[in-house]
């Protein structure tokens, strides 16, 4: 893998050499002072197109700009021309090549990609396929699932869902058979259709746990959402619910509110007056006040 912070270094060693400021540098490169700096701070590397011109100006070479590691190595002889001897010599693996791939285009990075595949006869596993992902275009990724070990649990998909089109990551979702933590698909929520997110929630156990349905909320249908809350052990305590008050369909609200009332547990009600109906509100105003009298309903008052 690429040292960054050693190879900017380096850039802001050459370039001092050179007595230049990074804006000189910028100027004759055709990038950003803002990209010069971020070189030399290893916040980011110089694209490939550019490192033939950068070593020139420098005046140094790029064996001596780049340290000896496979993916540099293999980044020398894209820039010489002979990158598939040299692949098909080292025998080089996926990992090589996504060493050398935050210096590359999308298209260079599956050209490579693809001259390594010939050389292998495994299939890509789980941890290779996550790390190519980020340097590549949507569908090479896709057929690259063709070519791929089964992926088979949700900490994967996770990792992999920014990259997938919706329509792969729901076929993916639909072949694992999940029964686990909701806490466990809040990072793939945003990425799935409707419909397999119900899915795969309903093969979710909450575990009494109202902070995990929360994270998955506005993603699923209420229906589901309304079958999920019922499952969980609310212990009496409805302030756990006010994260799921705006999600909730009004009858659910309604109907644990009203068994709050009947247990006598009105003061957990307060953070939920904005989501009631006005015959809920209603009845908690003719408790409060039997209760506590017409001071009590002071801040139920707005609703009303």
């Amino acid at each position: 893998m690429f040292n960054t912070i050693l190879t900017g270094k380096k850039i802001a060693q050459f370039r001092k050499e050179k007595n230049m400021t990074q804006m000189d540098l910028a100027d004759q490169i055709g990038v950003s002072y803002q990209a010069v700096s971020n070189w030399e701070r290893g916040n980011s590397m110089p694209d490939i197109s550019k490192l033939p011109e950068l070593v020139q100006l420098l005046n140094c070479s790029i064996d001596e700009l780049l340290l000896d590691s496979e993916g540099e190595n293999l980044v020398k002889h894209i820039i010489q021309g002979d990158m598939k001897e040299y692949i098909k010599e080292k025998k080089l693996s996926t990992e090589a090549v996504t060493d050398a791939a935050p210096v590359m285009k999308p298209k260079q990075t599956e050209e490579l990609l693809d001259l390594v595949l010939q050389e292998e006869t495994y299939l890509l596993s789980a941890k290779e396929l996550i790390s190519v992902a980020p340097y590549v275009g949507g569908e090479y990724l896709h057929r690259l699932l063709a070519h791929s070990e089964e992926i088979i649990n949700l900490s994967d998909l996770c990792a992999l869902a920014p990259f997938l089109s919706r329509t792969d990551l729901d076929m993916l979702v639909e072949k694992i058979q999940y029964s686990g933590s909701l806490s466990q698909i809040i990072g793939l929520a945003p990425f799935l259709s409707p419909t397999t997110l119900d899915k795969l929630a309903a093969g979710a156990t909450a575990s009494g746990n109202i902070g995990e349905l929360v994270g998955i909320a506005p993603f699923i249908s209420k229906e589901r959402l309304n079958q999920l809350t019922n499952n969980l052990v609310v212990n009496g305590n409805l302030t756990a619910l006010i994260g799921l008050a705006p999600f909730l369909p009004q009858e659910t609200l309604d109907q644990l509110v009203l068994t709050a009332i009947e247990q006598g547990d009105i003061n957990d009600c307060t953070g939920l007056y904005p989501f009631m109906s006005q015959s809920v509100l209603n009845i908690l105003a003719e408790r409060i006040v039997k209760e506590k009298g017409i001071q009590g309903i002071k801040n139920l008052l707005p609703f009303l």
